[in-house]
C-alpha cells in the first residue's frame, strides 16, 4: 500500500541533499544556475517542446551527474582520506565523466538553440 507519510519523508530527504550539496558544491550551484538560466531561456525563446525536453533532459543529466560524483568523492574521502594514487584516480575519471556529460549537453544546446535565434 502507498504510505503518503512515506513519501513525504522521502522527499524530505532528498530535498536536504539537495540544499546540502547547494550550500558545499561549487560545480553543483554553478550546473544548477545554468538549468535555471535554460529553463528561462527556453521559455523567453519558445522552444518546441521536443527541444525543451532535449535540452532540459541533457541539461538535468549533467546535473544528476555532479550529484554523482558528490556522493563518489564523499565516499572516497571515508574510505580513503589520505587520497591514495586509486582514490585520486577515481576522482579524476568521475570528473571527466561530468566534464565529457557537460561538452555534450554544450554541444546538444548550441545544435538546438541556434535557430532560434535566427527567426
Amino acid at each position: 500500500m502507498l504510505s503518503f507519510n512515506k513519501f513525504k519523508k522521502s522527499l524530505g530527504y532528498a530535498l536536504a541533499g539537495l540544499a546540502e550539496e547547494l550550500r558545499v558544491g561549487h560545480s553543483f550551484r554553478v550546473q544548477a544556475i545554468i538549468l535555471v538560466a535554460l529553463i528561462l531561456m527556453v521559455v523567453v525563446l519558445r522552444v518546441r517542446s521536443v527541444d525543451a525536453a532535449i535540452l532540459i533532459l541533457v541539461a538535468t543529466g549533467v546535473v544528476v551527474l555532479e550529484l554523482v560524483n558528490s556522493v563518489f568523492e564523499r565516499l572516497l574521502d571515508i574510505i580513503s582520506p589520505g587520497l591514495d594514487s586509486h582514490a585520486r584516480d577515481i576522482k579524476d575519471i568521475m570528473a571527466g565523466a561530468v566534464l565529457i556529460g557537460a561538452l555534450a549537453s554544450l554541444i546538444i544546446g548550441v545544435i538546438i538553440i541556434i535557430p532560434y535565434f535566427r527567426t
